[in-house]
């Protein structure tokens, strides 16, 4: 079983919180680049503030700093490249397992799987688009450039993947296989206790910071709170699993596949919470599509025990948004194809429900899946010796000097 792979070397959750921090931290120096950037425009343009800058964050339009789109995108995917590097560089030394246990249980990377979701998914989203075009072509304005779409192409080919790929990796990945593998109290130990610290940083931040601070003491105040606040959540999280745990029988579960598939979207769409679409389109309905596209992404990587074709999925995803249709307010703001300008998000929920229905029944049929009743199917801890016993028992079977 693909989740049963987080079995294998160290295991502790302050593991995974310790990488997931490592991760962040790479994540952080990835957004170097850009910040100065944006900071030489600020202190070179006498029109530009500090208050652009942050703006800026809010809506990300590297043009009203006289950015090319196609370096502005560079300068935003280096912080995923940052983060994947780190993440590679650091899971094998803290979990003591190899790094592919991340994408299938055995054997290589199938990329026919990978080409299969990608094309598919791109063509149920090309479809989709035309017909919104065609019932609507005046909510659309062309923007092609050959000089621009061009470089915007090879990028989307070649970089924009790293990016799609380490939140595959680590949501799809990473993160529900953490999930999975940890006993269900100790789950709930660590929602309670990410709740508490949630308020916490809230307090802290509303008594701490104040709007006279100049933005270096603000950055470093707001960092130097996030880490106690990151401490603070151990600690809890530690003492209440130290006092809860308690030895789990082989045959009980430790948790269930449902509860991996739902948390990880969450999570997957509570990391999308700061996308300027939130602020523009309204929470709750971007919030439905985020944890839904997370929910299409895991229960492909759950029927299929393996994540290339949620690697596949979510690379169109965001290949169609930077070289197809774009549209105003986007994370990504590329010299697209088409813009559209009046985007529907409960249009685009209500027809990612329907391409992802469709794409479900068509990549079950391929590839042979059982029923979707195994998304609820509890998940055990292997028994090695109970497995080492069968293999012996196999093999004093076949083997004729043993009769």
């Amino acid at each position: 079983m693909f989740i049963t792979q987080a079995f294998k070397g160290e295991n502790t959750w302050w593991r995974f919180i310790l990488v997931t921090i490592f991760v962040f931290l790479g994540y952080l120096i990835g957004t170097l680049p850009m910040t100065m950037a944006l900071w030489r425009v600020a202190d070179q343009d006498p029109n530009k503030t500090s208050e652009d800058v942050n703006k800026f964050y809010e809506n990300p339009d590297f043009l009203e700093f006289g950015i090319n789109t196609n370096l502005g995108l560079t300068l935003m995917l280096l912080m995923f490249v940052a983060a994947l590097a780190v993440f590679y560089f650091v899971f094998k030394p803290i979990h003591k397992r190899e790094f592919n246990t991340l994408t299938r249980t055995s054997g290589t990377v199938d990329w026919s799987r990978i080409f299969y979701g990608f094309l598919l998914w791109l063509l149920l989203g090309l479809t989709f688009e035309a017909i919104g075009y065609a019932m609507a072509p005046e909510n659309y304005s062309v923007g092609f450039q050959l000089n621009t779409f061009l470089p915007l192409l090879l990028l989307s080919l070649f970089i924009l993947p790293i990016q799609t790929s380490f939140e595959e990796l680590f949501f799809r990945g990473y993160l529900m296989q953490a999930i999975g593998i940890s006993k269900l109290r100790n789950v709930g130990i660590v929602i309670i206790s990410a709740i508490i610290c949630y308020y916490l940083n809230k307090v802290l931040v509303n008594s701490l910071l104040s709007n006279d601070m100049d933005d270096l003491r603000y950055a470093y105040t707001s960092l130097g709170i996030k880490a106690l606040v990151i401490i603070v959540f151990t600690i809890i999280a530690s003492i209440l699993i130290k006092i809860a745990n308690g030895a789990v029988s082989p045959d009980q579960p430790h948790n269930y596949k449902i509860v991996a598939l739902v948390l990880s979207s969450v999570l997957f769409g509570l990391i999308h919470s700061s996308n300027p679409e939130i602020e523009k389109f309204g929470y709750e309905i971007m919030m439905a599509y985020y944890i839904s596209a997370g929910m299409l992404l895991g229960i492909v990587t759950l029927m299929d025990d393996r994540i290339e074709l949620a690697l596949g999925i979510h690379a169109a995803t965001n290949f169609t948004g930077a070289v197809f249709v774009g549209y105003d307010g986007a994370a990504i703001q590329t010299d697209s194809i088409l813009t559209s300008h009046s985007l529907n998000p409960y249009i685009m929920t209500g027809g990612f429900f329907v391409l992802a229905g469709v794409f479900l029944i068509l990549a079950k049929r391929k590839y042979g899946w059982g029923s979707f009743s195994q998304l609820m199917e509890p998940i055990y801890k292997p028994n090695e010796d109970l497995d080492l016993g069968h293999l012996l028992a196999d093999n004093n079977e076949t083997d004729p000097s043993t009769n």
